[in-house]
């Protein structure tokens, strides 16, 4: 079985590439219609696959995908699927409250919250690793946030796998912002 934490830009890119999406291509950063057409692809399997989506049982993944998508995107459509027919898995997350911030940020050890210093990526890294103790082997999957790339090797170590849906990409724009 294949368990998957997916960032909420997997999901904008594909419905960007969706025919019938409302959401305009031009609307993601992947300029390439190649590479875009991937994510597509992947997501389109997705819908039809028996792999498994992981949230948490708060909601906060799923909060993140409607502030970003509208009911009539693909990848939204393609969860909403999968929901139906009970192929998705829920974990619970710890919160930590932080004064003056209303937006809950999910519980690292101290490394990965050194490294992971985008809070609304710490609850899908939390996630992967409550996933991957509950119910085995999980990815986090991404499509075009360089920010994982520079995480990869911090991820590794703590056995956290980033499934990069176009890898060569991902890297090249995560050097340019290198130089």
């Amino acid at each position: 079985m294949n368990w998957h934490v997916v960032d909420t830009n997997v999901l904008i890119v594909a419905s960007g590439e969706h025919p019938e999406s409302p959401f305009s291509s031009a609307n993601h950063p992947v300029e390439n219609s190649d590479y875009a057409e991937q994510v597509f692809d992947w997501v389109s399997v997705l819908k039809t696959s028996t792999k498994r989506i992981i949230l948490d049982y708060d909601d906060a993944i799923y909060k993140e995908y409607r502030n970003k998508l509208t009911e009539q995107d693909y990848g939204l459509i393609v969860l909403r699927e999968k929901m139906e027919r009970g192929e998705m898995d829920y974990v619970f997350l710890e919160w930590e409250e932080e004064p003056g911030n209303p937006d809950r940020i999910a519980v690292l050890n101290q490394t990965l919250k050194a490294v992971v210093h985008d809070r609304s990526d710490r609850k899908m890294v939390a996630a992967c690793i409550c996933a991957k103790d509950d119910y085995g082997r999980t990815t986090i999957v991404n499509a075009c946030d360089t920010d994982w790339v520079g995480w990869e090797e911090s991820l590794q170590n703590e056995g956290i796998v980033v499934e990069q849906l176009i890898d060569d990409w991902v890297r090249d724009k995560w050097q340019e912002k290198q130089d």
